[in-house]
């Protein structure tokens, strides 16, 4: 049995002991693998934010890349029409100068037998007919005695190296010619 005294006994001091509670001491190594953790954690989120910052510069970088690339496309577009009508220009630019070259023989003929023709202007031309060797000038005249004044006018021109009477008939009043101007080689 068990007596317990309900009386208070001023005698007997009852000494507690105050606990106290400390908190647990962290090793050295818990320290490490705390700071470990903390500095994965830190660069992992550094890692992250830069990667989507560049991903983000990356796009942009692309976009800018692609208008870049349209407008050097349209640049090339624009540069074969211009190429094409560069060629289509210069080529109907080599037909005129043909054509003008052309054109400057029979000029120049015409120019020598006009002004070759006497001023008395009592020759009549009436063909000119330019031959693979010269030019066959016929014509009628009044006078048969002009013609050749006419020839040698021709001759002077500087343009034939020869020039023969082919053919001089008499009609009436009028004489047919017929003259041969033979071309320089």
């Amino acid at each position: 049995m068990i007596k317990v005294n309900l009386l208070k006994d001023h005698t007997v001091t009852v000494h507690r002991k105050q606990q106290t509670i400390e908190a647990p001491k962290i090793s050295r190594i818990g320290f490490v693998y705390i700071a470990a953790v903390v500095a994965t954690i830190a660069i992992l989120g550094y890692t992250w934010v830069s990667s989507g910052n560049a991903l983000v510069r990356a796009r942009a970088e692309n976009q800018r890349l692609e208008r870049e690339l349209k407008e050097v496309e349209d640049l090339r577009r624009q540069f074969v029409e211009l190429e094409r009508k560069k060629q289509e220009s210069q080529s109907r630019i080599d037909i005129i100068e043909k054509l003008l070259e052309s054109q400057k023989g029979p000029v120049e003929l015409m120019n020598a037998v006009i002004q070759a023709v006497p001023e008395s202007r009592n020759i009549w031309l009436t063909s000119l007919e330019q031959t693979a060797g010269g030019v066959k000038v016929k014509g009628e005249t009044r006078i048969p005695e002009v013609l050749p004044d006419f020839m040698k006018d021709l001759e002077r021109s500087g343009i034939f190296a020869s020039v023969d009477i082919e053919v001089v008939e008499r009609r009436d009043e009028i004489s047919n010619f017929s003259i041969l101007c033979a071309n320089k080689q």
